[in-house]
């Protein structure tokens, strides 16, 4: 094994998984893995082999896809003069500290939550809220909270980037429900704040 290679794999050696163990503790992803595997039992057992010449799996794969889903999102929008009534194409930092001056940042892989509590649960917490009213935070830019990683047939393989490498529009089930992020918005909303989706612009 040449030097550079030794280096390669000692390096490798010490990078923490994608997923620590301790995540998978969290209601609702403790059976993720079994159930990603049934799922993967069950989608081969109707829908065939994942291979590029099956033409069911090849839909399923354009149907999970975020262009797909951006293009369902995009006509119910399309052609509505509410859409042309303001300039989106030019960045508009001042606008966008107009409705929130002070953000709050979150990492969502690295929080700690209390026993049994999903990452979006903890931050739609009431309690945290009331805080960031009383010290000024008006917003809350949540992190990459969907689904990452990558597909290796019918099933997910785990993100290497953090989460930052998407794959989908749905929320990943190890950070917590779409209800729970409706209830996140609800509460942020009862004081005064808004919440900042993981979309690019929140990164400027």
């Amino acid at each position: 094994m040449s030097r550079n290679s030794s280096l390669i794999e000692r390096f490798r050696s010490n990078l923490l998984p994608a997923r620590p163990k301790l995540l998978w503790r969290v209601p609702g992803v403790r059976n993720l893995a079994r159930a990603q595997l049934e799922f993967a039992q069950d989608a081969a057992r109707k829908l065939g082999p994942p291979v590029a010449v099956n033409p069911a799996y090849v839909n399923w794969l354009v149907k999970e896809s975020m262009l797909y889903t951006a293009v369902k999102q995009a006509r119910q929008f399309v052609a509505k003069g509410s859409m042309w009534r303001n300039p989106f194409a030019r960045s508009q930092p001042r606008l966008a500290t107009a409705h929130a001056s002070v953000w709050f940042t979150a990492y969502p892989s690295s929080m700690i939550t209390r026993p049994d509590e999903s990452i979006l649960a903890s931050l739609g917490d009431p309690a945290l809220w009331r805080t960031f009213q009383q010290i000024g935070i008006t917003g809350m830019h949540t992190g990459p909270v969907k689904f990452a990683g990558g597909l290796t047939g019918w099933t997910l393989t785990p993100s290497v980037d953090g989460h930052f490498d998407r794959i989908s529009n749905k929320i990943d089930v190890l950070f917590g429900t779409d209800d729970e992020f409706r209830r996140l918005t609800n509460v942020a909303g009862e004081y005064g704040g808004i919440v900042i989706d993981d979309l690019i612009p929140g990164h400027t």
